[in-house]
């Protein structure tokens, strides 16, 4: 485990009005590290950011874009995963400028945004995300990301342009083209690829091994590396073997696992193993039965 709950609290330097923001999945990615990170879209009950935490796992992705998780279920998962020591990272289903600041109000670590097509598009959503003087964000006081306490404006305004991170989605050919684009405008914090859009925008759905979407990938990669910003891969967390290759190449987190694959694995695996059982006791007695 990297850290203990409690989002926010005074640092221990002596001065009061200083206050850092525990982000255990931002500090190792921007140290290099690799991260793993879980997909929500099905389970929100508050026991789930428990569950991540106790399985060692730094962030949680709670997917709005590919649900019908409405803001007060991500609302309370984003708490929870703050208080147990877990980057709540929210995927927002559009570029609303109001999807951005609410879902940032209720304490989100980072903020993904999908279907980025332009660099114009990009500075607007830094423009809507940060405080000035990078952006318009609206002011509120009691952040829940800051444990709602009373923090001085310009401090948290800070702060919370420092340590909250803006992440762009590049999904479509033409996209990567402008990755070094992206990564260049000031308040974007991190890219995050969406391989699954990407290939049937490539017109090769599903062939994670093909020359064309490879490239692609490690196109975005280079630009990262030479930006110094985060790279995450989406949508290939069953492919270990490419994701070892694209973390070789600096990426350094992926979308690893979502709730509903995971259980269903689980359930499978239940399924076939009493339908096994079954089979051989069903012989058994059968055997029985003719002698």
């Amino acid at each position: 485990m990297h850290t203990n709950g409690n989002s926010a609290a005074p640092a221990t330097n002596g001065n009061a009005n200083t206050f850092t923001v525990s982000n255990p999945w931002r500090d190792r990615i921007l140290r290099g590290e690799i991260c793993s990170v879980m997909s929500c879209k099905f389970f929100v009950s508050n026991e789930v950011a428990m569950m991540v935490k106790m399985a060692g796992i730094d962030g949680m992705f709670i997917d709005m874009e590919h649900s019908v998780l409405t803001i007060r279920d991500v609302s309370q998962l984003i708490l929870a995963c703050n208080y147990v020591g877990v980057s709540p990272i929210v995927r927002i289903p559009s570029k609303s400028h109001w999807q951005l600041s609410r879902i940032l109000d209720a304490g989100a670590a980072a903020v993904v945004i999908p279907h980025v097509e332009s660099v114009d598009q990009v500075r607007q959503i830094v423009k809507d995300s940060k405080y000035a003087p990078l952006g318009i964000r609206g002011c509120a006081g009691n952040q829940p990301i800051l444990n709602f306490q009373s923090v001085p404006t310009l401090v948290q305004n800070d702060l919370l342009n420092r340590e909250t991170m803006v992440i762009p989605m590049i999904e479509t050919p033409g996209a990567v083209e402008l990755a070094d684009e992206f990564f260049a405008v000031e308040g974007v914090d991190g890219i995050l690829v969406g391989s699954n859009d990407l290939c049937t925008d490539l017109g090769i759905p599903g062939q994670y091994d093909n020359p064309l979407y490879l490239e692609s990938v490690e196109k975005v990669i280079a630009a990262g590396v030479k930006a110094g910003k985060p790279i995450g891969i989406g949508g290939i967390g069953g492919r270990l073997d490419l994701l070892e290759r694209f973390f070789s190449l600096g990426a350094t987190w992926s979308l690893s696992g979502g709730d509903g694959s995971i259980l269903q694995a689980g359930m499978n695996k239940l399924g076939k193993s009493y339908a096994e059982i079954d089979a051989r006791v069903q012989s058994a007695r059968n055997g029985k039965a003719a002698q």
